[in-house]
C-alpha cells in the first residue's frame, strides 16, 4: 500500500468529528459542480464528507409560495425580507446530525451568495458553534485578488468563520485535510499549474434525486423551439463541467478575471480523456466548459477542436458549450468555425458592444466588422450561439453609441444561429482602470456616475430594459425577470 495513503488512513482514525459540505441556496435546484469537486477531494483522500443540500430544501419549502420572490432577492444584495424564523428552523433540522466536533465547509458561489452564507454561519455559531471554513469565488469582491478579501477579514474578525480558502482549493483543501483542519485565517495559495480537478466518478455525477428536483423555468428556457436547446441539452446547469483553460489572456477594462486567476491551460489529451471518461461512465453527452477564454491560445484551441473531431468519430456525438473570445477576422481562420460545427460546439461569446468607439475604450482588439464576420461564420457552419453577452452603460457610452445596437437588431432580422442574448449593465470593479472615469460609493456600487458624460444608474437600467425588450420581441432574451434591478445584477 502507498505510504502516503497509509498515513491518510491513520490520520482519519485519529481525526475527531466529521466533515459536512453545506450547499447554500444557489438557484436553480441542482448540486453545484464545485461542491461535487470538493466532495471528490475528500473522497480521494479517504476522508469522510457528506453534502447537506439546503438549496434543495429551500426550493421544496418555498418555491411558488408568497415568500419566493423575497427569498430569490435575498441573494441579490440582501434585498429580500425572508421568513427568518422558518428558515432558521429548516437549517437546524438539516444540521440535526452534526456533532460539536464536526467541521462545516461552505462554498460561496458568488458575491450575491454572501447573504445566505452570513445567515447560516450566524445560525451555526449560535446553536452549534462548529468550526466553519469558507471558500469560492464569492469570497472575493469584484476586483479583489490574491490574499485580499475584505469580506473574509470581516467574517474572521467577528468569528463567524474560522478560516477562508482563497484560490487553489485542490491544494489548500488537501493540505487542510492532512493537518486535521488545524488552520485559521486566510489560506491563500496560487500556482501556475492547472488544478488537479476533474474526472469525477459516476456516483457523484449522476444525481440520485434528479427526478425530485424542483423545476424552475426562470433558469431553463423551455420555450425556445431550437435544436440546441432540446431534451438533455436544455440547460447546462445539469451538465458535467470540464475545464481546458483558467484565467484570461485579454485585458478588458471592465473585467477582473486576470486579477483572480493566472492564465493556465491543460494538456489537450487530458481534456479529451475527461470527456471520454464521462461519456463512458455516465452516458452524458452534453458538457459545459467553465472557461473564460477557451480560445486564448489559437494553436491549442485548434488542437482541441481537431481532437474533439477524432474523439466523436470514435465514441459518437458530444455537445459542448463554452464562452469564447471574439478576435479580429484576420486572426480567425474559417477552419475553426468548420470544426466547431462538426464537433457540436455551442458558443457563448462575449461580443460586448456594437460601437467601435466603446469597443476601443474597453480595450477590445476587434471592431463591429469583426463581430459581423463571426456572426456570419457561425451561421455558415451551423454553430449555435447558445447565449451571447452584450454590455450597456459603459462609462464612456453615449446615447449615439447605444443607438448603434440598431445595427445588431437589423442583422438579427436575417438568418443567424443565435439562441439567446444576455444584456448586462456595466459594473465597476475595485482596482479597475474604470475608477478614473466614475464617481462611486462602494456602499451602493451600482449607482456610480460618469465624470465626463450623463451616465446614471437610471439611464443604464433604461438602456438595458430597452435592449431586453428588443431581444424579447425576437424571442431571444435569455432571462425574463420582472425586476429590472435584479436583471441588471444577474
Amino acid at each position: 500500500m502507498d505510504a502516503s495513503l497509509q498515513q491518510r488512513q491513520q490520520l482519519n482514525k485519529t481525526m475527531s468529528g466529521k466533515n459536512w459540505l453545506l450547499h447554500t441556496p444557489r438557484f436553480p435546484d441542482n448540486l453545484s459542480w464545485t461542491v461535487l469537486e470538493l466532495k471528490n477531494i475528500f473522497d480521494r483522500n479517504n476522508t469522510h464528507c457528506e453534502i447537506i443540500d439546503i438549496n434543495h430544501t429551500i426550493y421544496k419549502e418555498f418555491f411558488n409560495t408568497s415568500h419566493w420572490e423575497n427569498i430569490d432577492n435575498f441573494g441579490i444584495m440582501n434585498r429580500g425580507k425572508i421568513p427568518l424564523f422558518k428558515i432558521t428552523r429548516i437549517v437546524l433540522k438539516e444540521l440535526r446530525h452534526i456533532t460539536p466536533n464536526d467541521r462545516i465547509l461552505i462554498n460561496v458561489f458568488s458575491t450575491e451568495s454572501r447573504s445566505w452564507c452570513e445567515l447560516f454561519c450566524a445560525i451555526i455559531k449560535r446553536f452549534h458553534n462548529n468550526k466553519i471554513f469558507i471558500g469560492g469565488n464569492g469570497v472575493y469582491a469584484p476586483g479583489e485578488g490574491e490574499d485580499t478579501s475584505e469580506w473574509a477579514d470581516y467574517l474572521l474578525e467577528y468569528k463567524l468563520v474560522d478560516a477562508a480558502f482563497l484560490n487553489q482549493a485542490d491544494e489548500t483543501l488537501q493540505d487542510a485535510i492532512a493537518c486535521n483542519f488545524n488552520i485559521q485565517g486566510k489560506i491563500y495559495k496560487v500556482t501556475k499549474t492547472f488544478p488537479k480537478l476533474g474526472f469525477l466518478p459516476s456516483e457523484l455525477v449522476i444525481d440520485p434525486i434528479e427526478k425530485q428536483r424542483v423545476y424552475d423555468s426562470t433558469y431553463i428556457r423551455e420555450d425556445l423551439d431550437h435544436p440546441a436547446m432540446q431534451g438533455g441539452l436544455l440547460d447546462i446547469e445539469w451538465a458535467p463541467k470540464v475545464h481546458f483553460t483558467l484565467g484570461c489572456v485579454k485585458q478588458c477594462t471592465f473585467c477582473d478575471i486576470p486579477v483572480l486567476q493566472p492564465w493556465v491551460m491543460r494538456d489537450v489529451q487530458e481534456v479529451l480523456d475527461e470527456f471520454k471518461h464521462y461519456v463512458t461512465t455516465t452516458g452524458k453527452r452534453y458538457f459545459f466548459l467553465g472557461d473564460s477564454t477557451i480560445n486564448g491560445s489559437t494553436s491549442a484551441w485548434m488542437k482541441l477542436l481537431e481532437g474533439m473531431y477524432k474523439l466523436q468519430q470514435e465514441i459518437g456525438p458530444i455537445y459542448w458549450n463554452s464562452q469564447i473570445a471574439v478576435k479580429p477576422a484576420n486572426r480567425s481562420s474559417e477552419e475553426q468555425f468548420e470544426l466547431m460545427g462538426k464537433t457540436n460546439f455551442h458558443a457563448s461569446p462575449g461580443m460586448d458592444h456594437v460601437s467601435d468607439r466603446v469597443l476601443h475604450d474597453m480595450n477590445k482588439k476587434y471592431t463591429w466588422e469583426d463581430v459581423l464576420y463571426w456572426i456570419d461564420m457561425f451561421d455558415k457552419h451551423n454553430v449555435w450561439i447558445r447565449d451571447c453577452l452584450w454590455i450597456v452603460g459603459y462609462p464612456t457610452e453615449q446615447e449615439q453609441d447605444f443607438n448603434e445596437y440598431s445595427k445588431l437588431l437589423k442583422r438579427l432580422q436575417s438568418k443567424n444561429t443565435f439562441v439567446s442574448h444576455i444584456v448586462n449593465v456595466c459594473y465597476i470593479n475595485k482596482n479597475s482602470p474604470l475608477l478614473e472615469l466614475v464617481d462611486i460609493d462602494w456602499n451602493n456600487p451600482n449607482s456610480w456616475t460618469s465624470k465626463t458624460i450623463n451616465n446614471t444608474q437610471q439611464i443604464r437600467l433604461a438602456r438595458k430594459e430597452k435592449l431586453d425588450n428588443d431581444f424579447e420581441k425576437l424571442g431571444k432574451l435569455k432571462y425574463k425577470l420582472n425586476d429590472t434591478y435584479k436583471r441588471a445584477l444577474r
